[in-house]
């Protein structure tokens, strides 16, 4: 067979033309990739703010230098950490200089890379074919960042002490989510990653001891020493030059961070005490408006957004993308320009406030949300009044697709803000929610067995009960039946509601792990019942009073919706509508009028004898 054949399209290459595109498109991405802006030198010459990766990379090489004089005369145990800094700040000749270059050398590798982010997406750098950038970029600032938060705790004060207690603390909320706890075992096999996490951070029994400054201590030499290993095979096998700044602004840079270690030497603190909590508890610098939107909102809430903060982050170059094309002009760019200026406003204006210590977990959430989104509401449509400036139909087309990636983000928007908008009149967390409105959607199948069902589990739950997480709900009734009246007759009720067949158990059978021989559930009610899905239904339905029942520990829901927060909610409606009538209008003046055959009668013919 020839390879004219192999490659000829056709039905049956389409796999393989899907193979090719795919194989194709990560390998343009991955050769494409800038670690320290290697393939920006020239415009390094010119432009100062491409000169941030030779400069993180430069700082980053005094921060290893220092620090691995620093490790000579460090202690890491509880008893000496304290001591062997001071001794280092004031008895080891040019201790505290070395100590201040490695503490600001750090935080100068925190503010490049945060500058260098932000110039990628002001100017447009994952153009064309480079969107890797942006995740590289950011896994830099994460490594800096939690590099440095390792390196804080070392030096065993009051301040960094309790920091890293509430850091290391958020990641067992990660067990409340979906999957990762035991909601759905044994269906699913619970990860139990947030127990795991702080588990390693800290060591056995989750509390900060001899074990977690042993792993922060490893843990900050893995964060700086593993990187820069990779980084020299990289530049090595690609023949990359590693820092291309003459002398003058080498030794300006350097200058820099020894006068600054210097007129502020590096703090000290007071010794940590763990029977005394600091109020406000504050990080270093970088994790400020970090802990500022903790304090804003439920652990739980606060942890969801600080995972989906990154992955974020990495999807906007597509998203910018698909909205804009190849155009690089910012101004032309304004969802990325809104995206840009919100993220650094929101960032400085919260650790001003944790700084002065302003925070209302139940006024300022909705003034925060709301002129968020409408910064991103805003971005869009400046986006979407670009397309209706549109001149002729090639650009009227090419306005449809960006029109669609709008809608999408406007209509996800609206989905947020019906969840937040329950979310605050019943105060249940975005799971529980969506497994009382699953439940709903699902009860017309147990037909006049969901009013039972329902009763039955408000009986076996003591009033005023807040079920805690990670909980079989069938467990719990069993423990319960002592405290309620009737408790033994519910329960049996209950069991036989359990084993009541319904109209969509044969979905739950697709599962692998629901096996009809030996099934781990009775059937799809069941299910719901262990998992809380009832329990959670009732909950909304108590607190929301769609029964009118209004039960005494539920007198005060529904909450009162702050005023504010409608904005984001009509925002993003009006922008979605908006986006939608953009698309429809696009596809109309998009298409090409058609060109008229040509006449044959207006052809003049050629005179007889003419040459052809």
């Amino acid at each position: 067979m020839s390879s004219s054949s192999i490659n000829k399209p056709g039905p049956g290459n389409k796999a393989w033309g899907a193979v090719t595109y795919l194989w194709d498109y990560f390998a343009t991405r991955f050769k494409n990739i800038d670690i320290f802006d290697e393939h920006h030198q020239l415009e390094a010459k010119t432009n100062p703010f491409y000169a941030l990766g030779p400069i993180f990379y430069l700082v980053w090489f005094a921060t290893m230098a220092s620090g691995l004089l620093l490790i000579c005369w460090y202690v890491p145990t509880k008893a000496a950490a304290y001591d062997s800094i001071y001794a280092i700040q004031w008895h080891v000749p040019f201790g505290n200089i070395v100590r201040g270059v490695h503490k600001y050398g750090a935080d100068a590798m925190i503010i490049a890379a945060t500058m260098r982010v932000f110039r990628m997406f002001i100017n447009a750098d994952y153009k064309p074919s480079k969107e890797f950038n942006i995740a590289i970029g950011l896994v830099t600032l994460l490594l800096s960042m939690y590099s440095g938060l390792t390196g804080y705790l070392l030096i065993w004060n009051q301040r960094a002490f309790w920091a890293t207690k509430v850091f290391a603390t958020f990641p067992t909320y990660m067990d409340q989510f979906p999957v990762m706890g035991d909601y759905y075992e044994p269906l699913v096999k619970s990860l139990h990653l947030g127990w795991n996490t702080a588990e390693v951070l800290l060591g056995a029994g989750g509390a900060i001891t001899q074990e977690t400054i042993t792993r922060f201590f490893s843990l900050h030499l893995a964060f700086s020493l593993i990187p820069l290993i990779l980084v020299e095979i990289y530049f090595y096998n690609n023949n990359y030059v590693r820092m291309p700044l003459n002398w003058i602004k080498r030794t300006v840079v350097m200058l820099m961070l020894v006068v600054t270690a210097i007129i502020l030497p590096a703090a000290q603190g007071r010794r940590s005490d763990p029977d005394v909590t600091p109020l406000p508890i504050l990080s270093d610098w970088y994790f400020l408006g970090l802990y500022q939107m903790y304090k804003y909102l439920e652990p739980v809430v606060a942890t969801e957004i600080t995972m989906v903060i990154p992955v974020t982050v990495i999807l906007l170059p597509f998203i910018d993308t698909w909205l804009c094309g190849p155009e690089k002009n910012i101004m032309k760019r304004p969802f990325i320009l809104m995206m840009t200026i919100m993220g650094g406003a929101s960032w400085i204006i919260f650790s001003y406030l944790i700084i002065i210590n302003v925070a209302n977990i139940h006024n300022d959430p909705p003034f925060w949300r709301s002129i968020s989104y409408l910064a991103i509401d805003a971005g869009i449509v400046w986006q979407l009044l670009l397309i209706w400036k549109s001149k002729d139909a090639k650009e009227w087309a090419r306005g449809a697709r960006p029109a669609i990636v709008a809608a999408v983000m406007g209509g996800l928007q609206c989905v947020l803000a019906f969840l937040y908008y329950f979310m605050a009149l019943t105060e249940m967390f975005m799971g529980p929610l969506t497994q009382a409105f699953t439940y709903m959607t699902f009860r017309p199948f147990w037909a006049d067995k969901a009013t039972a069902l329902e009763n039955v589990t408000r009986v076996l739950v003591p009033k005023g009960t807040e079920m805690p997480y990670n909980t079989d709900f069938t467990v719990a009734a069993t423990g319960w039946i002592v405290k309620v009246p009737n408790g033994d007759e519910a329960l049996k009720q209950l069991e036989v509601l359990k084993s009541t067949p319904s109209a969509i158990d044969w979905l739950f059978q697709l599962i692998p792990t629901f096996n009809p021989k030996a099934p781990v559930y009775q059937s799809a009610i069941d299910y719901m019942v262990a998992n809380k899905w009832v329990y959670d239904y009732i909950t909304f339905a108590d607190r929301m009073n769609l029964q009118g029942l209004n039960p005494a520990p539920y007198a005060v829901y529904p909450m009162h919706v702050p005023e504010v927060d409608w904005w984001w909610m009509i925002g993003g409606l009006l922008t979605t509508v908006l986006a939608i009538v953009t698309f429809f209008v696009s596809r109309s003046k998009g298409k090409a009028p058609a060109v008229p055959p040509p006449d044959k009668a207006a052809t003049p013919e050629k005179p007889a004898g003419a040459a052809s």
